[in-house]
């Protein structure tokens, strides 16, 4: 397999669509033609990772957070990012980074912390907003199944945990082909009728122009007509957050301990309090700007990290609020990620071999 092959894979499952507008996801350095053998993953690209792979002879990195968060002005050894970033070039290894798409995905990082912390029942905390539109195509009774399948082919149709999902209305359309005109049915200059199948699916914004062409490129008309409409819809298949909840109600006390023992934090900061934890909401990361979200969907308890002194105030008697550590409530997806090559590349003896780095890159201590 090839660098673009595995980050096909990690396309297909974290689109950079559904990360943050200003952040840097996909190939961030490499060759995307050179064969692959061995995989690492890590949370972030550090000095050490960089010696586990060349040590390990791997020919890609794949990392939660980029390497490169910000578009370089130059890559020199006069910076820590230059460095690594010329040893890595050197050794001809590839990076590749899924950072807030991955956030924003099914078994990304935060459905990931909710069930290692035994939630049941897990759903977004705020599904993605404003990244769909509807698409409407009109077809030629008998050419349904084509649009169909070019609609799924490319992404779209899909509707929560269901795929291929389309409504289909029958009508008559009209029109009167010009002399140059190639009409699929009937003659050119004259009034036609036709009878016609309306297709309708829900697309992301950033697949339409895809779609559009893989329609186009099924279409048994020359001038195909389709309607785009803007929707409001929240996309359940994506979101920021999770929330959950726990099979058996626990106290407060008694779930602090769970979180430091799943996380591996040796202290955790909290606020609030709970008489009973049942629903939890959590965000991996720097997750303070859903505190508020997390407290009106009615959970008891909100773990995430980075929680500024008066985001704490939101707390309540009621509710509260747990800043585990950043890398706390994040390195558990690692194993989730190798999980997902190893089954999409198999694992016979040409593919490539996948490893979760031995190296702690959490930069913060506690004592």
């Amino acid at each position: 397999m090839t660098v673009d092959d595995i980050a096909h894979i990690m396309e297909t499952w974290a689109p950079h669509w559904t990360a943050w507008e200003r952040d840097n996801v996909g190939l961030q350095l490499g060759e995307r033609t050179r064969r692959v053998r061995r995989v690492g993953v890590a949370l972030d690209i550090t000095d050490a990772v960089v010696d586990e792979a060349i040590r390990k002879k791997a020919d890609l990195l794949i990392s939660h957070h980029p390497l490169f968060f910000n578009p370089p002005k130059n890559i020199t050894s006069d910076d820590r990012i230059g460095a690594m970033a010329l040893r890595l070039i050197e050794r001809r290894i590839a990076v590749f980074s899924s950072h807030t798409n991955l956030d924003s995905v099914r078994g990304g990082v935060n459905t990931t912390l909710a069930r290692s912390l035994g939630l049941k029942k897990v759903s977004f905390l705020t599904p993605l907003s404003d990244i769909l539109v509807k698409l409407a195509v009109f077809v030629p009774v008998g050419h349904t199944a084509d649009i169909r399948r070019a609609l799924s082919s490319t992404g779209a149709g899909v509707i929560g945990h269901y795929t291929s999902c389309t409504f289909n209305t029958p009508g008559v359309g009209t029109f009167k082909a010009e002399r140059s005109a190639h009409p699929y049915i009937g003659s050119s200059g004259r009034f036609e009728t036709a009878d016609e199948v309306k297709v309708e699916a829900v697309v992301p914004r950033a697949l339409l122009e895809r779609t559009v062409a893989a329609i186009r490129a099924v279409h048994p008309y020359d001038e195909i007509a389709y309607d785009v409409y803007p929707v409001e819809n929240p996309d359940v298949t994506y979101g920021l957050g999770a929330i959950g909840t726990l099979s058996a109600p626990t106290t407060l006390d008694l779930f602090l301990r769970r979180v430091r023992r799943v996380t591996g934090a040796r202290h955790v900061r909290y606020s609030g309090s709970a008489a009973t934890v049942r629903t939890v909401a959590v965000c991996g990361g720097s997750g303070s700007d859903y505190i508020r979200h997390a407290r009106d969907a009615g959970a008891d308890v909100y773990i995430t990290a980075d929680v500024r002194y008066h985001a704490h105030q939101e707390s309540t008697r009621q509710f509260a609020i747990i800043d585990a550590g950043h890398w706390e409530t994040e390195h558990l997806v690692l194993p989730e990620i190798a999980g997902r090559l190893r089954s999409s590349m198999g694992r016979g003896t040409a593919a490539p071999k996948v490893y979760v780095t031995r190296i702690n890159t959490n930069p913060v201590h506690t004592s």
